[in-house]
């Protein structure tokens, strides 16, 4: 699921509040960082630290983006002779968050975590609050998309630093779209059924290969400015109900499942692990599929596959809205940075000094480069590395322009969900349902979800008081 970018920190963590009162009245005013945290992300907390600082580093990348990743951290560990991080591969998110939360929040010093699981660290009280560090050190964040940043604002402060952003994106071989007759990718789901059929009709016997990920609800909610959650999205008053089921949900739901049914569009699992994670796009390249749609993070894992398939020419074209009159541009995905509240001093802020070596405009630029994930604030879009990339390869700054799309409120930032993944699996099982059960319903798969997701965040909700 993924899968995976204005703001300016002051004294007490402050947030400008003109930019971040399009969330919600509850988060527009920031909390004053804590005295004792601050100091301990201070930069002198590690100076004065007695010999070197080792940390632990849980990180979810998988595939060609673990190589990466790790090629940041030697990189790090051999830019100062101060910090020794350690890094430690988990398998996904919520491994990540299981494991972390089941340690007390003692397993990892710092961590890299779903963007959409950040009021579960809020209720934990197992993170740190980044506006500390910011406010410690002067950090800036005015120079971050104001998505990313004000998605991961909760209560007045910033939770967790953004790190890695993806966005789904429509891939499309253009040699099929050729023998189609097609000209261009479809804009909006009508257009992409319809050319789907075309696809088919041209020998692609799945036509489209669609892969059940509950996160492209929540994404094309947002962008028709609906709320996923009630109190807006959770952020005027913590989420108590789901709100998913709506006209636009059934319009999006019946449509699939009329592709699907119709035999001009195949559904596909997206809990693999791997390659299999892929199966959807691998249809494309077996000449069965022409299109689908999948986290911009897999570019980097295309890019290294795609000499072998001389039967695709990769096409990246945005998201087709439901409709097109959603204005409102995809929410952030992918994964931000957190650090532990349980770590020392000496530990907090060698993991602050970490995060601020992975944010830096020429190693996030290294990092997006290679994997597909979007660039978030403006010098990094402004390296040579980014220009050039987009420049040589324009389908890496479709999911860019995606996330500049619309404003940023509380619809098109995202929810803010104390169970968020377990809301995501109660979405990834109706749509399975529905893509594989021609008896199923659109209007009874999509209420029974709401349902059953509003009965896990009131459960959630009251084992934490």
């Amino acid at each position: 699921m993924e899968l995976m970018n204005v703001i300016k920190s002051v004294a007490g963590a402050a947030v400008v509040a003109s930019s971040v009162a399009v969330i919600s009245a509850s988060s527009a005013l920031p909390a004053a960082a804590t005295s004792t945290n601050a100091a301990a992300c201070a930069t002198s907390a590690l100076t004065n630290a007695s010999g070197k600082v080792h940390i632990t580093f849980w990180e979810a990348a998988a595939g060609a983006n673990e190589t990466e990743i790790q090629k940041l951290v030697t990189a790090y560990n051999n830019s100062q002779n101060k910090v020794v991080v350690n890094d430690v591969n988990q398998a996904g998110y919520t491994a990540t968050w299981n494991a972390y939360t089941l340690s007390n929040g003692n397993g990892a010093n710092v961590f890299m975590d779903d963007m959409n699981n950040t009021q579960a660290h809020v209720d934990s009280k197992l993170t740190l609050p980044i506006a500390d560090c910011i406010a410690a050190t002067g950090f800036k964040t005015t120079t971050f998309l104001p998505k990313v940043i004000l998605q991961q604002t909760i209560g007045g402060q910033v939770q967790s630093l953004p790190y890695s952003d993806s966005e789904p994106v429509l891939y499309y071989n253009k040699q099929a779209f050729a023998k189609a007759h097609l000209t261009a990718a479809p804009s909006t789901i009508a257009a992409m059924s319809a050319d789907a059929q075309k696809l088919k009709a041209a020998g692609y016997k799945d036509g489209m290969s669609i892969k059940n990920d509950p996160w492209w609800l929540q994404i094309w909610n947002g962008m028709a400015s609906k709320y996923f959650v009630n109190n807006q999205n959770g952020r005027a008053g913590r989420a108590t109900a789901a709100t998913f089921s709506n006209a636009q949900s059934l319009y999006l739901l019946t449509t699939l499942q009329n592709m699907t049914k119709g035999g001009y569009a195949k559904s596909f699992d997206a809990t693999g692990s791997g390659l299999s994670a892929y199966n959807n796009l691998f249809d494309i390249s077996s000449n069965n599929s022409g299109m689908s749609i999948d986290t911009s993070a897999a570019l980097g894992t295309i890019a290294g596959y795609l000499p072998l398939f001389k039967n695709v020419t990769l096409g990246v074209a945005p998201l087709p809205v439901i409709s097109a009159a959603d204005k409102g541009g995809v929410q952030p995905g992918g994964n931000s940075l957190s650090i532990s509240s349980k770590n020392s001093t000496a530990e907090t802020a060698a993991s602050w000094d970490f995060i601020q070596y992975m944010e830096s405009p020429a190693n996030r630029a290294l990092w997006d480069a290679a994997t597909g994930y979007v660039p978030i604030t403006t010098p990094e879009t402004k390296t040579s590395t980014i220009t050039t990339l987009w420049k040589k390869h324009p389908e890496y700054k479709v999911a860019y322009t995606e996330l500049n799309t619309g404003a940023a409120s509380n619809a098109t930032v995202g929810p803010a969900l104390g169970d968020f993944y377990q809301v995501s699996t109660d979405i990834g099982n109706a749509l399975a349902h529905l893509l594989t059960d021609p008896a199923a319903t659109p209007l009874s798969v999509i209420s029974n979800a709401q349902n059953t997701a509003t009965a896990d965040i009131q459960s959630y909700n009251a084992s934490i008081g």
